[in-house]
């Protein structure tokens, strides 16, 4: 949305404040989140209720300070632990990067490989880096399973990016029709 709606009555967004996912173990999250990546542990809420139903439920709510372009207004990565709720069968697996990633953006190239340096050296596996022409990226996961990324764009991904935002809605219609296509080819063979 780049800062304006496209529908000026629309009130303004800005971005992400945070991102939410489920931990096995909110100490061993913080060690790899702060100790590892650096992103300092900035909430720690002890909660004895569901926030929306008030349902009793007791969790740990941890919140990680990822940095953002504006260093006014911070982005977080956000986890819970819910230990022994009856009846949860939330399941913690290495997710594929189709499934389930967090992406992040850092300065540059360089930083990128400055990133994966310091992964490495404390025993994190890494992919990549890898060129997807509109950005080059790195990933790993954290201890939960969920599949991390950071993202550089050099001056040529950045002009890829722009130009794949305006053929957008192109692109969509396409894929959906190729689609549509599909799916009334294997129709017919479905009941067979």
């Amino acid at each position: 949305m780049s800062r304006q709606p496209q529908d000026p009555a629309q009130p303004q967004v800005f971005g992400l404040h945070h991102a939410a996912f489920r931990c096995r173990d909110a100490e061993e999250t913080s060690a790899f989140y702060d100790g590892i990546l650096g992103f300092p542990l900035v909430q720690a809420l002890e909660i004895d209720r569901h926030p929306t139903t008030g349902a009793p439920v007791h969790y740990m709510h941890i919140f990680f300070d990822i940095g953002s372009h504006d260093p006014a207004a911070p982005n977080y990565i956000a986890f819970f632990e819910v230990h022994d709720h009856p009846g949860d069968a939330f399941e913690f697996k290495t997710q594929w990067g189709m499934d389930l990633h967090f992406a992040m953006g850092v300065r540059d190239h360089a930083d990128l490989a400055r990133w994966k340096k310091r992964l490495v050296a404390r025993g994190v596996k890494v992919e990549g880096p890898i060129d997807h022409g509109m950005c080059t990226s790195i990933y790993f996961h954290d201890p939960n399973g969920y599949r991390l990324e950071f993202a550089a764009q050099n001056d040529a991904e950045h002009a890829t990016f722009d130009g794949n935002k305006r053929q957008a809605h192109a692109a969509l219609s396409r894929w959906s029709g190729w689609k549509a296509d599909r799916v009334s080819r294997a129709a017919p063979h479905q009941g067979a």
